[in-house]
């Protein structure tokens, strides 16, 4: 058959994503990778000399989207489909583009985990995360923010017919248009995937790639690299250096199920050829990755076999799933941001598809030779010089041509554009100007259409105090112009002062964001200004004023994540009796989310009011935004066991013997998410 590309309807049970959070991240969310240590006596200064770089102040101006569920109801989600004789590639562009689905048609086989269901959970920069397929992570370590949210989606074609579908969209933090291009052309035998990011602007900025691979953990499957050596983190101490594949510690790491826990693997590459990674079975079959020069970066991610790791595996999907990652990125380890200059443009070529090789090779006890032969039968299929001579080709015929649309993202892209052929501030931005990707003006929606009146009023619209905000803008035009507004007095009321507050904040101006937010209130007392005064008290203040503005913000309004966020600062500040308190006053739909109920049993056991604590724990209680490297269900349950032993023994409370029944003492397997 000739290749194809159509759209179609891929139906799976899904949780709902809920809305957004109204609340800006003024806590500055990180992700397990931004602030890893490393030992300095095994990588040397050049190797770290990025690791660390380039860290952001959280994910503003995206909002948090964690008001997500567990409840399932099957959902039909759009799919782009391409497809000829040998691979059929299935990608979803609501999910960021997530390549869910790679079949060989010849064997029938998925060589992707294909998640039977969505459902997110609390592992991204934004919370919600999703496991399965490839991922595109772009901009900042944490996962990308697209990841559950909608890329442009366009058709286009090659000179001899091959239909290509581009996806792309504007990231806001590094100030980068992204395209991921997909063909697959009549004979093909592997997907091609080209990427390329632009700095749309004349500043420098900094870049970060990975590639995500999902695929079935099993125990024939050995992931196949040319590598030696690895960087070695084991979420708990500092980045090591050790070698592959085999270990005096967990045996042959290539084989997943020798790894107790969750482990990364960042791979150094010594082969001159293209960079690739692999996972074969015991038949010598499965899915290979490789790429152009320019993605050098190759790990491998699993989440072990402890207890923790085989929970995450199951509430990500359904009971029995297991997946590990292999993936792909344009710097050694997750732990680097790279400068991208300004006005500079990345491309490479990505392939994925099946690759048979010798079974008796490729699981031998010689390393190199399984390398070897993974290599031999990849360039057997496709040539280094084929796959280049296919970037050169792809870039050259799509870099100037302009598609036919196919799905359509947000309207932050296209309001960047209008505040850029504009703006009179610092930093002209002709790449975001111009050009074949089309951001669309009927995609404004109620969140940009604020920005967009300052943009073309010279003011916010001024909501209703108790309105929830809708969104957020943090880079310097927006600022400028907010700024303007104020100074003008056309803009001068609550909403203006607090998205001046919001953005000084990003920018670590304590002084300047609580000026900024006390004169909101001076206009009009509301809720969201009063809760990101208490963030701000926590950082810079004391813990008397934190309480203090945010009693009176949910006193003022019930909406969930504020009061999740009260009732926690609460819970942490040790005001149990209080936390108690306002949780009674709070609607049932509120009372019920498993965070404000753990939040109660915290509050309990601080009230020493064990029976209570123990009651609610014991019954089901679903965490759904459980964090990852998150430990608090395992942490109650060991607190309350040494309460009880205690009052058992009349003995007092100690860190001595709550370390004592950690050692002591196995958690109930739903409540455990330890990752170490």
């Amino acid at each position: 058959m000739s290749s194809v590309l159509k759209i179609e309807k891929y139906t799976m049970p899904s949780a709902s994503l809920g809305a957004p959070s109204p609340l800006p991240d003024l806590h500055k969310n990180l992700d397990a990778h931004s602030a890893i240590s490393y030992d300095s006596e095994q990588v040397t200064e050049e190797e770290a000399r990025y690791m660390g770089w380039g860290r952001v102040n959280g994910i503003l101006p995206y909002t948090i989207l964690n008001n997500y569920n567990r409840t399932k109801r099957v959902k039909a989600w759009k799919a782009i489909v391409l497809e000829n004789e040998h691979i059929r590639a299935t990608f979803l562009p609501q999910l960021g583009a997530r390549l869910w689905s790679l079949i060989d048609r010849h064997t029938g086989r998925e060589l992707l985990h294909c998640n039977p269901v969505f459902q997110p959970c609390n592992l991204a920069l934004r919370n919600a995360w999703i496991s399965g397929g490839v991922e595109w992570n772009i901009g900042i370590i944490g996962h990308t923010p697209f990841t559950v949210d909608s890329l442009y989606a366009e058709a286009l074609t090659l000179s001899d017919g091959t239909p290509v579908v581009r996806f792309y969209q504007y990231e806001r933090v590094r100030h980068l248009l992204y395209r991921i291009e997909a063909a697959l052309p009549d004979g093909a035998r592997q997907l091609f995937v080209r990427v390329r990011i632009d700095n749309a602007g004349l500043d420098d900025t900094a870049v970060y790639w990975w590639s995500n691979i999902a695929v079935d953990e099993k125990d024939d499957v050995r992931v196949i690299v040319p590598s030696r050596k690895s960087y070695r983190y084991g979420y708990g101490g500092k980045l090591t250096k050790v070698p592959v594949p085999y270990s005096d510690i967990f045996g042959d790491i290539s084989y997943t199920k020798n790894l107790p826990q969750a482990m990364d693997y960042f791979f150094d590459l010594y082969r001159p050829q293209r960079p690739w990674i692999s996972a074969l079975d015991g038949s010598g079959y499965g899915l290979c990755q490789s790429s152009t020069p320019e993605l050098k970066g190759r790990k491998l991610f699993v989440w072990g076999m402890g207890a923790g790791g085989r929970r995450w595996q199951e509430f990500l999907s359904v009971p029995g799933s297991a997946y590990i990652e292999i993936q792909a990125g344009l710097a050694h380890t997750q732990l680097e941001h790279l400068p991208m200059p300004g006005g500079s443009t990345l491309s490479w070529l990505e392939t994925y598809g099946p690759l048979q090789a010798d079974p008796a090779i490729v699981h031998g006890k010689d390393w190199d030779a399984a390398a070897d032969e993974v290599n031999a039968r990849l360039e057997e299929g496709l040539s280094s010089e084929a796959l280049g001579a296919m970037h050169k080709r792809m870039a050259d015929e799509l870099d100037s041509q302009k598609g036919r649309m196919l799905h359509f993202g947000d309207g932050w892209g296209r309001l960047e554009q209008l505040i850029c052929a504009d703006s009179k501030t610092a930093g002209s931005v002709g790449k975001l100007r111009s050009g074949v990707l089309k951001f669309c003006k009927r995609r404004i929606g109620k969140a940009e259409a604020e920005w967009l009146a300052l943009l073309n009023d010279g003011a916010l619209p001024c909501p209703d105090p108790l309105d929830e905000p809708k969104g957020y803008q943090v880079n310097d035009r927006w600022l400028a112009l907010l700024r303007e507004s104020i100074d003008s007095g056309k803009g001068r009321h609550w909403y203006s002062y607090y998205q001046l507050g919001v953005m000084l904040a990003y920018r670590s101006d304590g002084k300047g964001a609580a000026e900024a937010f006390n004169k909101s209130l001076e206009y009009a007392r509301s809720p969201w200004a009063l809760r990101c005064l208490s963030v701000l008290a926590q950082l810079y203040g004391t813990k008397d004023e934190a309480c203090g503005y945010m009693l009176e913000a949910v006193s003022m309004s019930s909406q969930r994540n504020l009061a999740l966020e009260a009732v926690s600062l609460l819970v942490n500040t040790g005001s149990h009796a209080k936390a108690v308190e306002v949780i009674d006053r709070l609607p049932e739909e509120v009372r019920r989310i498993g965070r404000m109920r753990l939040l109660r049993i915290e509050a309990l056991l601080g009230l020493g009011r064990i029976d209570e604590a123990e009651e609610l724990l014991m019954k089901k209680i679903e965490l759904t935004d459980v964090r990852e490297g998150e430990v608090s269900l395992t942490r109650l349950w060991f607190r309350m066991e040494a309460m009880r032993k205690a009052a058992r023994e009349g003995v007092p409370l100690t860190d001595e013997l709550i370390a004592e029944v950690t050692k002591t003492m196995t958690p109930p397997k739903r409540l455990d998410f330890r990752m170490s």
